[in-house]
């Protein structure tokens, strides 16, 4: 449908069709493998299922962005490239800077800054503690420093 469509690149038509193949050839629609599946629509597979695991669907749950890229290399090297994963881990940010999250400590807040050493340990200016409500005085939280901490939901 989309190589058809006039100002749609036939490289994007390609991507779109072939961003269910897996490199072990387990994919469809024609089960190609390895190398015969395009470079662009690896990525393009790799994006999908992220985006599908840490999007909100009518018919399942959400799961935690550090959550999705440990399922996504659970399947490095038989559904997905590794080395492609990895420039992908390396490209997105796990947790946004202006994510609002929650911790398992209870405190509401938002993170400010990634680390770029560790990527799903980012800093979190805490808004709400569980006991007071509102902070008067927001403060920050390194969770790299704070190994007791961690993010249980997201709020965006």
């Amino acid at each position: 449908m989309l190589r058809k469509e006039p100002g749609i690149p036939l490289l994007s038509a390609h991507c779109a069709y072939q961003h269910h193949e897996r490199i072990n050839g387990g994919g469809y629609p024609r089960g190609l493998s390895g190398d015969d599946i395009h470079e662009y629509a690896r990525i393009v597979a790799i994006a999908d299922v992220y985006d599908a695991l840490v999007s909100k669907r009518a018919y399942k749950n959400t799961i935690l962005p550090h959550e999705a890229l440990e399922f996504l290399y659970s399947k490095a090297g038989v559904d997905f490239d590794r080395d492609l994963l990895e420039l992908f881990r390396k490209t997105i940010a796990i947790y946004p800077i202006g994510m609002n999250i929650i911790l398992n400590s209870g405190e509401l807040g938002i993170v400010v800054d990634i680390n770029s050493k560790y990527p799903d340990r980012p800093i979190i200016r805490v808004l709400e503690d569980k006991n007071q409500g509102i902070v008067d005085s927001p403060y920050e939280i390194d969770l790299s420093k704070e190994s007791s901490k961690v993010i249980i939901s997201c709020l965006n």
